[in-house]
């Protein structure tokens, strides 16, 4: 029996008009790099046709084995969708790719090999090489810098990039862990509690993807609401660190 080797997990709301162009890049890579992947796309109640999109994606990219999830809101965010993603997912890895078309998906056959060799959690940096940061906008990379010095204080470690959702990682070593974050910061969470539990973590430099010429999403990370939550994290993480709470 065939069984998968990675899950990737899409989650979407009102992106009808990027969703399809991701699934062709996603493709394009898949099938020149012979990867046995399942790709489970996760609808938030978009208010838009994304869910009706993403059924005529099925079709057009077997190579994909594209499953749909039309979830019901109990929590809104980024996180629930992940976990509710990761609760179907069969594949030994996953890796979380967003609607939008800005992550840099040549690297999967990267990510997969680190995962090959025994990492619990690869991670897209953008922060490796200088030439990769300026894909980023000021304010969030004022945002990151702010939040990677603040981790280097209270955990001690000089981890690259904190907040970069693209990543892939071991799915039983993630779900053993346990996550519980509703919004973006269920990834700086997947990493306080790889690195907290000497899972081994590694860092491939990329940058986001800027092509004029290609129809982009609109970011859905707004610092001021998902700051409380990055901070929250960050804290049982540093208590963890001390011995004195459960993360």
């Amino acid at each position: 029996m065939i069984t998968t080797e990675m899950s990737i997990l899409v989650p979407c709301y009102n992106d009808e008009n990027v969703l399809p162009e991701t699934m062709a890049a996603l493709n394009d890579v898949v099938g020149l790099n012979s990867m046995n992947v399942e790709t489970l796309i996760i609808d938030g109640q978009s208010t838009d046709n994304t869910l009706e999109a993403a059924k005529r994606l099925i079709r057009k990219h077997p190579a994909l084995h594209i499953r749909v999830f039309s979830r019901r809101v109990q929590f809104r965010g980024f996180g629930s969708m992940v976990r509710y993603g990761l609760a179907y997912a069969s594949g030994r890895y996953c890796v979380l790719i967003s609607p939008d078309g800005f992550d840099p998906v040549e690297l999967l056959p990267a990510f997969l090999a680190k995962l090959r060799a025994g990492c619990q959690l690869v991670q897209c940096s953008r922060y490796i090489r200088e030439e990769d940061a300026r894909s980023v906008s000021l304010r969030f990379r004022v945002f990151q810098r702010i939040y990677r010095f603040a981790t280097r204080v209270l955990l001690g470690e000089r981890i690259t990039d904190t907040t970069n959702g693209f990543r892939a990682f071991d799915r039983n070593y993630v779900q053993a862990l346990g996550t519980s974050s509703n919004r973006f910061n269920v990834c700086p969470e997947i990493t306080f509690k790889v690195l907290l539990s000497g899972g081994k973590i590694e860092y491939i430099p990329g940058r986001e993807v800027r092509d004029p010429e290609r129809q982009k999403g609109t970011s859905k990370f707004k610092v001021r609401a998902e700051f409380p939550g990055y901070a929250f994290i960050l804290f049982r993480a540093a208590l963890h660190r001390r011995g004195i709470s459960w993360f």
